[in-house]
């Protein structure tokens, strides 16, 4: 596999997941208005990932920077963009979905006008070739919602024997599932920050583009990461030895025996990185199942089970049919990148693994139909059983929602036009150059 296949599906897989449910979630109207926000916001944070992976596989096809004018500068703008507008969507998110922490309207315009102007904020620091210094305040994200869903999660998880309910189950398995989603693939690291690892401690993201101190801020959100899903991890195995055990125990028990696992194949290693992915080391050939398998396919996944699971789409009779299609064509795309990537490990001819492709789909006939029933119709209630303090009753009015979605397309259409001014003004080159030379 090219190294930026991997990238490039992942692109189309989110993109195709965030396109086709904020059609389906339009559409409902019954859910609480933090699901249905919450909802929106996860449609977008697909799209906006979505786009920025393309500019990633371009980017890591360009392999390095090949001087002024190159093409590179419009993909890494707009990865680093993208980006921003992923992580502020995130914190949007944590305030609003599965326990709206925000509790009226003034509250919810003082958050969002915040994050808008955070969201402002760390854009005009790139623009002006500030944006890879520690006034970027790289890493808070993390911080935050991990702090947000992670109490929210001990909370609910954790609940009193009489407190117990489905609903509490359910809020503490979405924000369990939000925090993986969120920071899965920095839980594939533990055992280099416990065991002082190099590929943790000499970490080098902007690859000499940045300060000591910014690398030093990514690393100690990257602890925090850790040290939660440690905690997360000890209380799923508690429960798992009560029978209480869920989907999110075994995801979050995976990941971290896959993280000691890679222990013995990452540290001895010096370029385990998700950008170099595909290349045939062993440590690459790990990273690649690992780290880049949590941001191209199972992010997708993991974001379309919760808005399955819980019901934040119109999952009406008339649009369940739909719905299916989408289902299909979701694991469709999945099952060939997970054969793109046994190829790129094994090389196995690519007219054998379509044919395996189409046995696959072949036998998956009908097995899609009984998981996506299923799922659907699983219990989704977060609100029955749980006090009525968690959930305050605010009035949005639907053109709100149709203004976020409004909204949000002409944001992504403006960071398109900032990113290709800045190729043209090669703003990137130079920021590249004078970082380069040591200016922070």
């Amino acid at each position: 596999m090219a190294d930026t296949d991997l990238a490039l599906i992942g692109a189309i897989l989110m993109i195709a997941v965030g396109v086709m449910t904020l059609y389906f979630i339009r559409n409902n109207k019954n859910l609480m208005w933090n699901q249905r926000l919450g909802a929106h916001i996860i449609c977008w944070l697909f799209i906006a990932k979505g786009i920025g992976s393309a500019a990633a596989a371009f980017l890591i096809g360009a392999g390095e920077i090949s001087g002024p004018g190159g093409t590179w500068q419009f993909t890494f703008s707009l990865l680093w963009l993208m980006d921003i507008l992923f992580s502020t969507g995130m914190l949007a998110l944590c305030l609003v979905f599965p326990v709206p922490i925000l509790r009226n309207n003034k509250q919810l315009k003082i958050a969002f006008t915040a994050i808008v102007g955070f969201a402002a904020y760390r854009i005009i620091l790139f623009m002006v070739g500030l944006g890879v210094t520690i006034l970027e305040l790289s890493g808070i994200i993390y911080l935050i919602a991990g702090t947000v869903w992670g109490t929210i999660y001990v909370r609910f998880r954790l609940a009193p024997e009489e407190k117990r309910n489905q609903s509490t189950e359910n809020i503490a398995l979405a924000a369990g599932l939000l925090l993986i989603f969120h920071m899965g693939h920095i839980w594939f690291s533990w055992p280099g920050l416990v065991m002082r690892a190099e590929y943790f401690y000499n970490l080098d993201l902007m690859e000499g583009m940045s300060h000591r101190s910014v690398e030093y801020l990514w690393q100690a959100s990257y602890a925090f990461s850790i040290g939660l899903g440690m905690m997360m991890c000890a209380i799923e195995i508690k429960q798992l030895t009560k029978g209480r055990a869920n989907q999110l125990s075994y995801a979050v028990i995976a990941y971290f025996v896959l993280g000691f696992i890679g222990y013995t194949i990452l540290s001895s290693a010096t370029d385990a990185f998700w950008w170099s992915s595909g290349k045939q080391t062993l440590a690459q050939i790990w990273i690649t199942l690992t780290s880049s398998m949590h941001f191209t396919i199972l992010r997708p996944l993991i974001g379309m089970y919760i808005l399955l699971r819980f019901g934040l789409f119109d999952a009406t009779d008339e649009m369940k049919p739909k719905a299916k299609m989408m289902v299909i064509i979701l694991i469709v795309i999945a099952t060939s990148a997970l054969l793109e990537l046994i190829q790129s490990i094994i090389p196995i001819n690519q007219m054998f693994t379509a044919a395996l492709l189409g046995i696959i789909v072949a036998f998956g006939i009908g097995w899609e139909e009984r998981s996506f029933d299923k799922l659907v119709n699983a219990p989704s209630n977060m609100r029955d059983g749980v006090e009525d303090k968690w959930y305050p009753d605010v009035e949005i009015k639907e053109s709100l929602f149709k203004g976020l979605d409004i909204g949000m397309f002409l944001f992504v259409a403006a960071l398109l036009l900032i990113a290709y001014l800045q190729w043209q003004t090669n703003a990137i080159f130079e920021l590249a150059v004078r970082r380069m030379n040591g200016e922070w």
